[in-house]
């Protein structure tokens, strides 16, 4: 029957330098089984603890075999070997490893949490082996709050969760008093008579005294081996508990402990971020206000919304292009109407040509400076271009003036009743409006399409309605485009201002990187402890991404609060003062802001979880 862990030349080297080396352990052989409890005596610096680290998986680099139930540790991948430290052994350190904000019960628990035990009987089992070391009346307390051999007991209890065939202690009783020494010497013991195997690295002979095996190594060699009694042991030795990996969820429960314990630094992190995602949420509510209220007033005034269609040269258009033009998404009303180009006007003594002459219609209109619109045929509107000129600058004094019209060898006299905006810089020549009756009367009612006015439903549509016209290859006047304008720049400044609100996340992001970097070398001890109870380097990472996760959810959260509470309080203002909202409650908005803060804080927090989870476990554990 097969011994159940055999080292055979165990060979460690340390590099002082590049060039200077020390050889630690020089070829050790030995064969361990179970009931046996072995003393690994030596001067310090002999390589007792550096056999430790490898018997428990913690050191990889040396030469030789370690074999543990016929199976060569050496051949484990990665996350075999995070099992083995998981499953087979159990170590007990001589300054205790305990992680000092978690309770006694949660300490013997975290060996478990790792493997995917059920709360319920991780608890129990951590009560159970809390009553066998006599603390159990102790579970909820922190470890600060006992005393050296009370945590040592603790640290034992801990090793043994997972119910590993193999414990290893590194000199388990060196910082203890003697009382203390015997007590955890005698629980030492009762485990071996459940039928595990036991090995303690110690430089006192008493301690050996107690042992069953005394191993002695000098100069990296053993030199003694001697067996000086059997243990009995007592009871039915319990099965390894074959444990799986941890669950996300209790990776992300050690994580919000994690923050908990830095509170005050999580939450001022949290609130940095926040105020980059208010301002972002914020802005983009502004923008989407801004423009649903430039739309809506534009909307109104029906100014935006107007376009006119010509061909070159004022060609005239045919039936079906006319059918084209009907089916442009987006148009409300359609007028078809003619312009002429020929007409002249005089005015007193002066005679010039009119730019363009056409139609106006009810609700297709430019916007009046000065006077009414025609309410009878023979009137006019005038553009603020012709105006000027007819009145040598003063251009509101012809209104009620009459001009006589000359087209086709007829004239007519009408009566100027208003002045209009210049429609677009094409159209700061002169131009008249006329009635469609007195337009009809002008071409002897044979009127040939040459022009179409259209109205849009909304200027949401004037961008895909021009693409589709000019795609037809007409020619496309926007009779005022200040609200387009408007928009772009509205656009352009949301575009601006997020831009600056996102240079907050930055550096948001940034605290976040700092953050970690400083909880990696708070918890430097704690990931080494995490990793020698069986944590893969994935679980490691993976609890740094969730702290960064969750400092981003919190930021993200309180930014959407922050913007909340501003955007309520200035909609109120400017609803009393204004009578109208300028920010929107754009929920798309608030869902962004948060996903960003997650994402940010994700990505801040990749670099220091990659850090954490490469730690060396053995180094780890020897960091003050």
């Amino acid at each position: 029957m097969s011994v159940l862990l055999r080292l055979a030349n165990i060979e460690k080297t340390y590099n002082i330098t590049k060039t200077q080396k020390q050889d630690v352990l020089k070829g050790v052989d030995a064969e361990f089984d179970r009931g046996e409890f072995v003393a690994l005596v030596g001067e310090s610096g002999c390589g007792k603890s550096t056999l430790i680290n490898i018997l428990g998986g913690l050191d990889t680099e040396y030469t030789g075999s370690v074999v543990v139930k016929d199976q060569f540790i050496r051949d484990y991948t990665e996350q075999q070997m995070d099992d083995y430290r998981k499953k087979r052994v159990g170590m007990v350190f001589q300054t205790y490893n305990l992680i000092t904000h978690l309770t006694l019960a949660e300490n013997i628990e975290i060996a478990m949490r790792m493997s995917d035990i059920s709360y319920k009987v991780r608890h129990e089992r951590a009560l159970d082996l809390l009553n066998m070391v006599g603390l159990k009346e102790y579970a909820d307390k922190y470890p600060t709050q006992l005393s050296g051999g009370q945590q040592q007991r603790v640290s034992i209890a801990r090793a043994l969760a997972n119910n590993p065939s193999i414990i290893l202690a590194d000199e388990p009783t060196g910082a203890l008093d003697k009382e203390s020494e015997e007590v955890i010497l005698k629980i030492l013991k009762k485990v071996v008579e459940s039928g595990k195997l036991v090995i303690v690295v110690t430089h006192s002979e008493l301690v050996a005294s107690h042992c069953s095996r005394v191993v002695r190594i000098a100069d990296g060699v053993v030199v003694e081996d001697n067996i000086k009694y059997q243990v009995k042991k007592s009871g039915k030795f319990e099965k390894t508990i074959m444990p799986k990996p941890i669950k996300t969820k209790d990776v992300a429960k050690i994580s919000m402990n994690n923050i908990k314990q830095k509170k005050s630094r999580s939450l001022i992190v949290s609130i940095g971020l926040s105020l980059g995602i208010a301002a972002m949420v914020l802005i983009l509510n502004l923008g989407k206000g801004l423009t649903d209220y430039v739309q809506e007033v534009y909307a109104d005034n029906l100014q935006t919304t107007q376009i006119a269609i010509t061909k070159d040269n004022y060609a005239n258009f045919t039936y079906d292009e006319l059918e084209e033009i009907a089916t442009i998404e987006g148009i409300e009303t359609m007028y078809e109407s003619s312009t002429i180009l020929s007409a002249e006007y005089t005015y007193g003594e002066t005679t010039d040509d009119v730019y363009h002459l056409s139609a106006f219609y009810d609700d297709y209109y430019p916007s009046i400076l000065y006077g009414s619109y025609p309410e009878a045929d023979g009137e006019i509107l005038i553009n603020e271009t012709f105006a000027t000129t007819l009145s040598d600058g003063a251009m509101i004094a012809v209104i009620g003036t009459t001009v006589d019209i000359t087209y086709d060898s007829t004239t007519y006299t009408y009566t100027i009743t208003g002045i209009y905006e210049d429609l677009s810089t094409a159209y700061s020549q002169p131009n008249i409006l006329v009635t469609e009756n007195d337009l009809s009367t002008l071409y002897e009612d044979d009127i040939d399409v040459d022009t179409v006015y259209i109205n849009l439903e909304s200027v949401d549509v004037i961008s895909v309605a021009l693409e589709d016209l000019e795609a037809l290859g007409f020619n496309v006047y926007q009779e005022d485009n200040s609200a387009n304008s408007v928009l772009s720049y509205i656009e352009i400044g949301t575009k601006i201002l997020t831009g600056v609100s996102a240079i907050s996340m930055v550096v948001a992001a940034i605290m976040i990187f700092i953050v970690l970097y400083i909880s990696i070398v708070e918890r430097t001890k704690e990931i080494g402890i995490l990793r020698a109870i069986g944590a893969r380097k994935h679980d490691i990472s993976k609890m740094f991404i969730f702290e960064a996760g969750f400092i981003g959810f919190i930021g993200g959260a309180f930014g959407v609060i922050f913007s909340l509470a501003i955007t309520l309080f200035t909609n109120t203002i400017t609803g009393i003062s204004l009578g109208t909202t300028l920010i929107s409650y754009n929920i798309v908005y608030y869902l962004f802001g948060l996903a960003m803060s997650l994402i940010v804080s994700i990505l801040a927090g990749i670099a220091p979880a990659v850090k954490a989870a490469d730690l060396d476990p053995a180094v780890s554990l020897r960091f003050e």
